[in-house]
Parts: C-alpha cells; sequence; structure tokens
C-alpha cells in the first residue's frame, strides 16, 4: 500500500472515531478545567490537533483508541492547568511587586 493510501485510510478512521467520542472528551475537559466551558473547548481542540498530529506515527500501536484520546486529552488538560497556574502565580508576584513599591513610595519616612 503506497504511504498516502495509507495517510489518507488513517485520516479517515481518525475522523470517524473522533466524531465518536468527541463529546465524551468535551466533558472529560470540562470536568479537568474546572468547569470553565472556554478552557475545555480549547483544550478540546488543542488535543484533535495533537491527536491528528500523533496518530500517523501511533496509528499502529493504538489498542484502545478511546483511552488514548483520553490520555493524550487529560495530559494535554493538566499541562494548561500548569501554565495557567504558572501565569496567575507571576501575576501575583508582579501585584506583590508593585503594590509593594508603591507602598514603599507614599511611605512619610522615605519620602522625607
Amino acid at each position: 500500500m503506497d504511504r498516502h493510501k495509507r495517510t489518507a485510510d488513517i485520516d479517515s478512521v481518525f475522523w470517524q472515531q473522533w466524531q465518536e467520542y468527541q463529546d465524551y472528551l468535551y466533558r472529560c475537559c470540562i470536568k479537568w478545567m474546572g468547569g470553565n466551558s472556554t478552557e475545555a473547548e480549547d483544550a478540546l481542540s488543542m488535543a484533535m490537533l495533537k491527536a491528528r498530529e500523533k496518530i500517523q506515527q501511533s496509528a499502529k500501536v493504538i489498542e484502545n483508541f478511546k483511552a488514548w484520546l483520553a490520555k493524550l486529552t487529560y495530559n494535554l488538560c493538566m499541562d494548561l492547568l500548569k501554565q495557567r497556574t504558572r501565569y496567575d502565580l507571576e501575576v501575583e508576584d508582579v501585584d506583590l511587586v508593585l503594590s509593594n513599591e508603591v507602598s514603599q513610595a507614599e511611605s512619610p519616612i522615605l519620602a522625607a
């Protein structure tokens, strides 16, 4: 079988399977993203792109497509949550530094 035919076959199976499990994965994303539907939709879109990219390399070794998709989606959600947590901590640190600088500038001892 030539490479293009194999790729087309994998694509066809991928999209059929994706459609079958998309609602399930969305519900999982809602749960994993703390109920935030916007973040869940973003995570699901990213999972779809990542799965589509990886399926060409992994198609022969995937035994349970639903479990494979769920694991990929879960890992992606956890990565997004870690990134969000890091960003939130950075914003809090900046706010703390700025509030300390403002407090010091307003201090009557330092102003004199």
